[in-house]
């Protein structure tokens, strides 16, 4: 039956009832009656008293066919209404659009939307219906996403959730409607009582529909929660029962998505058939959590790629316990690993904007695995005595160790590196150590590298600076365009040093690691050949014969030997040290492991960035450009002692000097450069250096001033 039909049937109804004829006919039946009824309890009075008495007769007759007009109008009006309120068309409500074009729209849209009562009813009943049509266009908004959310097969379980705690909240709704349509079948309800029941219900189903609004799209599950959460952080404290309803409703649809988190953080287990959760495992799903890797393959690279994390896949409102979260689960694993048994927490885990018991929950669940994690390094693996030994042999601060190994093998590294074999090295630091007390000493190892420390500090600051951008082709194209130059480099400049650390070590000390400190160790051999190739210059009788022939080359021996030193004490004293102990006391103090992770990792950083500025490589490039000025001379020195004439001599020595004035006037020259930087331990780095250097040149007044005033 079409609309028109339909509307001119409920019309003709209405006419029925409404019939004026019957209406008149009913109300003389009930005037005559009355009439007769006082007639007889009544004297018979003058003319003049019974015409004023047909007079207030004909009077009312109007007031009481307008009562019983409003009276019918009334009942039909509050009936259309109710069933309206639950989706269902009516003669006498419509909107100005299409009603199935309705669950189609956006809140805002909806909003637009005038639900309009026929001409019919005028005055007063219009005033009072109009103020509650808005409630039909948010109903209409709320059912149909329900309805669609339930029948949609893959829509999840956040939204199937969501559509489940919407019901239930419509429940109080569904139980006002029956209550009114009650009422009103008993007579006991008017249009204004109508209204006074259904007003408190605009603002939460509007609430309701602008969710449901928000909430529909390609969103995931954490995007829905962090979607709600808002919904109840932007409403007003006043709103008690408005936020209550919705704060029910984040706590139930965020249920399935806690209960993920749970298992991980309390079992180490993901069980997200869906993908709904935020920690995704690379490993194939038929791989056991607690079957035993392979040693050499658990090391920290294989979990920092076990698994994958996606920050669209987190609520917002567990932002800032993400990284607990994720570690909580990741240690279990570790642990498993590590074939350490650990007595687990069991504490449900649920988010309640009015309980935020969750965040003591999930920390917890994190120091737990964490303080375990740690106590086995530390009372089981030593850990505070490896990294103690990362200082000793890296930093060179073994006492006696670079000097004995300097010795036993100087005349080895003179040699071009194709020349060297790393097998000789080994044994040669073998025998350095053999007398040390260390009883890991053998976890140090000899390496030769086939580029500068300049281009290894190069290839890691593209590295880092593709990583930040997640530009993974750039890396790859980094690594394709720049192949290893082929240097002519000698074994000082090709020597460095590993350590080799064993599972579960190797999560906490791990080659990455390792070779920023390796970059450091090499400056540092560097800078202690140069050093040690200058004493041994003044000590040895022949050569210190030949240097007293000259005060000039004296002086500039001992100025190129100060200015190693100081380059050799600026990065070890100014920066390193201070750093070293600031980590000595954070690992004798450290309650979870990564404490002791975070601060190793950044006093690494800390160290090679203010030691050796890598940001502007060139910085490590004049170092080595001034040790080689200073190995040339005494290469000089060493070849001139008989042959030429004193007078020769000076003049050669003079153009040392101004050489290695010339060199160092261009470092002091970058440094100043790179001491106007915004970043404070930078600049007081700098500030150091500046000191450090600026004895060992003659500047003029003006360089002085500006290597002052940075």
């Amino acid at each position: 039956m079409n609309s028109d039909q339909s509307e001119s049937d409920f019309a003709s109804k209405v006419r029925f009832h409404l019939s004026k004829d019957e209406l008149e006919r009913q109300m003389r039946k009930i005037h005559d009656r009355d009439e007769s009824q006082d007639g007889k309890m009544r004297p018979s009075g003058s003319e003049s008293s019974g015409h004023n008495c047909n007079a207030s007769s004909s009077t009312s007759l109007p007031r009481l066919e307008s009562w019983i007009f409003e009276s019918v109008g009334g009942q039909l009006l509050m009936r259309d209404l109710i069933y309206a309120f639950s989706g269902v068309p009516s003669a006498y409500v419509r909107p100005d659009i299409q009603i199935d074009q309705i669950s189609e729209m956006s809140s805002v849209d909806i909003s637009k939307v005038r639900f309009r009562l026929k001409k019919t009813f005028t005055g007063p009943f219009r005033a009072l219906a109009h103020e509650i049509l808005p409630l039909i266009g948010y109903y209409i908004s709320v059912q149909s996403y329900i309805e669609e959310t339930n029948m949609s097969p893959n829509c999840g379980r956040t939204r199937l959730t969501l559509a489940t705690a919407l019901s239930d909240q419509l429940e109080d709704y569904y139980d006002l409607q029956a209550k009114l349509e009650t009422d009103l079948q008993d007579n006991k309800l008017d249009l204004k009582e109508l209204v006074g029941q259904v007003r408190p219900w605009l603002p939460i189903l509007k609430t309701f529909s602008n969710i449901t609004s928000s909430a529909r799209g390609n969103l995931t599950s954490a995007q829905v929660l962090t979607l709600l959460d808002q919904f109840y952080r932007d409403l007003k404290d006043t709103d008690v029962d408005l936020k209550e309803r919705v704060n029910k409703i984040l706590t139930l649809t965020s249920r399935v998505y806690m209960k993920i988190a749970q298992l991980w953080m309390q079992k180490g287990v993901l069980f997200d058939t869906q993908h709904e959760f935020f920690v995704e495992d690379t490993e194939p799903s038929s791989t056991m959590s607690s079957t035993l890797l392979a040693p050499e393959k658990c090391c920290h690279a294989y979990w920092a790629e076990r698994y994958r994390l996606l920050p669209d896949r987190l609520p917002g409102f567990l932002l800032s316990q993400a990284d607990e979260i994720f570690l909580a689960g990741k240690y279990l694993n570790i642990l498993r690993q590590c074939n350490v048994s650990l007595m687990l927490l069991q504490r449900p885990l649920s988010y309640n904007q009015d309980d935020l018991g969750h965040e003591e929950i999930i920390k917890t669940s994190y120091e737990l695995p964490a303080q375990k994690f740690l106590k086995v390094l530390v009372e089981e693996h030593n850990l505070p005595f490896h990294i103690r030994n990362l200082k000793s042999y890296f930093l060179l601060q073994e006492e006696g160790f670079s000097e004995t190994f300097l010795h036993k093998c100087q005349e080895y590294l003179k040699y071009n590196v194709d020349r060297l074999i790393p097998e000789k090295l080994q044994t040669l630091l073998a025998e350095t150590l053999q007398k040390s007390n260390d009883y890991i000493k053998d976890n140090v190892r000899c390496q030769l590298k086939n580029c500068d420390v300049a281009t290894q500090l190069g290839r890691q600051h593209k590295a880092k600076r593709a990583e930040e951008n997640e530009e993974e082709e750039e890396k790859e194209s980094c690594s394709e365009q720049d192949p290893p130059e082929a240097l002519n480099l000698y074994g000082y400049e090709a020597l460095a040093l590993g350590y080799e650390t064993k599972w579960p070590l190797s999560y906490i000390i791990y080659p990455e690691l390792l070779e920023q400190l390796q970059m450091l160790q090499r400056v540092l051999f560097f800078l202690h050949y140069v050093k040690h190739h200058l004493t041994v210059l003044w000590q040895s009788p022949s050569e210190g014969t030949g240097l007293q022939l000259t005060n000039r080359s004296g002086k500039l021996r001992h100025r190129m030997l100060m200015c190693m030193v100081s380059l050799e004490n600026h990065i070890m004293q100014d920066i390193t040290e201070p750093r070293w102990q600031s980590l000595t006391l954070t690992v004798d103090k450290a309650k979870c492991i990564d404490e002791v992770l975070n601060k190793l990792e950044s006093t690494v950083e800390e160290c090679l960035r203010l030691g050796l500025l890598p940001t502007a490589t060139t910085f490590v490039k004049s170092l080595y450009t001034l040790g080689h000025v200073c190995l040339n001379f005494s290469d000089f020195v060493e070849s001139s002692i008989g042959e030429k004439s004193t007078k020769d001599l000076e003049q050669e020595v003079i153009e040392y000097e101004e050489e290695f004035k010339s060199f160092l006037a261009s470092i002091l020259e970058l440094v100043s450069q790179l001491a106007k930087t915004k970043d404070c331990a930078e600049r007081d780095s700098c500030k150091r250096l500046l000191k450090r250097l600026g004895e060992f040149i003659e500047f003029s007044d003006s360089d002085k001033d500006q290597a002052c005033t940075i």
